[in-house]
């Protein structure tokens, strides 16, 4: 009677210090199944969002090609037109600084065919972002347009041949995924259109479609002479004029 007593004691003594090995080696077994159950689904959680942040990525690469296209045309193009009434300098401005002409339609314009260089009608290039806490990854950045419209000279009248001013323009972004690790040649099958929730992020296939794209029109931004203008055709009865910003002067027409 006395030995059963003293194992109760000692019994009630080890709940009172803590949990018994045997308890111990329970509790890790139940947390290690729960997690090899949650791994998959972990896994899948935060390749999804990092599958987000580079859709985030590739769609203002997209908009910061078309702002420094826009700002090609708006600021060097057309205020300045007589820097690129040589041939050497126009051809360097249309094959380096604007992207090339693309299909017909613009939707027809083929995907890279790799990483460093670009083709007839499309051009490409190559940005290299780096996110916190991630290592650099690199993304291809193909642009086209159409042939568009030639510039106008304000001052002298006259038409700039050759140097467009108002055309629709394409950008798609593809990540560094979308090309050979050795080569940069673009995976067989690479696509055009964009990635959606559609597609299976998990599964390989998602890097034959670009992360980001978009169709947009570039024209020349209006001058304040244009904006008075357009401003008074509104206005009954208008009190001022938009004589601060003249119309240019016709060419004189030469007699036969």
């Amino acid at each position: 009677m006395a030995r059963q007593i003293g194992w109760q004691r000692l019994h009630r003594q080890w709940q009172s210090e803590g949990f018994s090995l045997i308890e111990v080696l329970a509790s890790v077994i139940i947390v290690a199944i729960a997690m090899a159950a949650l791994a998959p689904a972990l896994t899948l959680i935060a390749y999804r969002r990092a599958m987000s942040e580079r859709v985030e990525v590739a769609e203002r690469l997209v908009q910061d090609e078309v702002d420094r296209v826009r700002t090609i045309v708006d600021l060097e193009v057309a205020p300045n037109p007589a820097a690129y009434a040589d041939p050497i300098l126009r051809a360097e401005l249309l094959e380096d600084r604007l992207p090339r002409v693309g299909e017909n339609p613009l939707e027809n314009t083929p995907p890279p065919e790799n990483m460093d260089s670009g083709a007839n009608n499309y051009s490409v290039r190559v940005a290299e972002i780096q996110l916190p806490g991630r290592n650099p990854e690199e993304y291809v950045i193909q642009s086209f347009r159409t042939a568009g419209s030639d510039c106008i000279d304000s001052r002298n009248n006259a038409v700039i041949e050759g140097v467009p001013c108002s055309f629709r323009m394409g950008v798609r972004v593809y990540h560094r995924f979308s090309f050979d690790k050795d080569s940069r040649q673009a995976l067989p099958g690479l696509r055009t259109e964009l990635v959606s929730a559609n597609q299976n992020l998990a599964n390989a296939d998602v890097w034959l479609f670009p992360m980001a794209g978009s169709l947009v029109e570039i024209n020349l931004a209006a001058n304040l002479g244009d904006v008075c203008r357009s401003i008074l055709a509104t206005v009954q009865n208008p009190t001022g004029n938009c004589d601060a910003f003249p119309l240019p002067l016709p060419s004189p027409i030469e007699s036969p």
